[in-house]
């Protein structure tokens, strides 16, 4: 039976020093990499789209977007390249008739997710020119408490 002491002694042995040496410093940059309050990372979006209009609408994007924080997240606004602006709209019926209003905000609930999607909830990309079926397009969406959160769109539906 080898004591703490000896040259067999697992803290002796350089290879194993070096790979308790190794796994102290990666526990340490996880440590730094982890967030320590909320962040854009705590948003995660899935499926993001952007549909191709008829020639006198303003393309609209589509997608999933998950809240895995503990507080409420708000989207204000945002901006994509091309753009005149960008809008946070959802589609209403009114007198047996469908049209869509402009929302000033919408949350995104703690440990929730909102769905934008065709008839219901979507971005509206106001003055993009013309876009092409596959291409990507970044959006960054802006939120209440100062955050920017970029997306990639793929233009055409999935």
């Amino acid at each position: 039976m080898s004591s703490p002491c000896s040259p067999h002694s697992p803290t002796t042995n350089p290879i194993v020093r070096s790979v308790l040496r190794s796994f102290a410093l990666a526990a340490l940059w996880i440590g730094f990499l982890l967030p320590t309050s909320a962040s854009a990372s705590d948003l995660k979006v899935a499926n993001a789209w952007v549909s191709i209009p008829a020639s006198y609408e303003n393309p609209s994007a589509y997608f999933l977007i998950q809240n895995r924080d503990s507080k409420v997240r708000t989207i204000i606004g945002g901006r994509c390249e091309g753009c005149n602006w960008i809008e946070i709209r959802r589609v209403v019926f009114k007198d047996g008739v469908m049209g869509s209003e402009k929302m000033e905000a919408m949350e995104i609930p703690a440990g929730g997710a909102v769905a934008f999607i065709p008839r219901g909830l979507f971005i509206s990309l106001i003055g993009l020119g013309s876009i092409e079926r596959g291409a990507r397009l970044p959006i960054e969406l802006e939120f209440k408490n100062g955050e920017r959160l970029e997306i990639e769109a793929t233009v055409g539906q999935p």
